[in-house]
């Protein structure tokens, strides 16, 4: 079983109140279970996130978050995303459904509560060991 590659578009909320739509590729591996990484690609100067795939479940039934990240749904099925940094925020809409079809795709792949078994320990051991 391979990674899962999706596009799928968020909008940037402006701080004049604009919406910036933005192309990001949201990715799933097996072999990092927990994670979903967002590439915003070249237009956004190569900018990156790596989430938590059970955080971004949680989300799509209520808000979730501490420190840099936040999500909530919002009105009209959207998924309101917080990230933030040194830099300041970001607030990103994205929407709910196309959040949902990704994420059943992954968990086809890693059903919940079994990630741990797809984590190869010795080989992250052997490399911290290794260093």
């Amino acid at each position: 079983m391979g990674p899962v590659t999706e596009r799928i578009t968020l909008y940037l909320l402006a701080p004049d109140g604009a919406a910036v739509h933005l192309d990001a590729d949201w990715r799933y591996r097996p072999d990092d279970p927990y994670a979903v990484s967002l590439d915003f690609g070249p237009r956004a100067a190569g900018a990156g996130w790596v989430l938590s795939r059970e955080m971004l479940l949680a989300a799509l039934h209520g808000p979730v978050g501490e420190g840099d990240i936040h999500f909530a749904p919002v009105d009209d099925g959207l998924l309101c995303l917080v990230l933030g940094g040194a830099g300041g925020s970001v607030v990103l809409t994205v929407d709910c459904a196309a959040i949902a079809g990704f994420l059943a795709t992954t968990l086809e792949l890693v059903p919940l509560g079994s990630e741990f078994e797809r984590i190869d320990w010795d080989g992250g051991l052997a490399g911290l060991l290794s260093a």
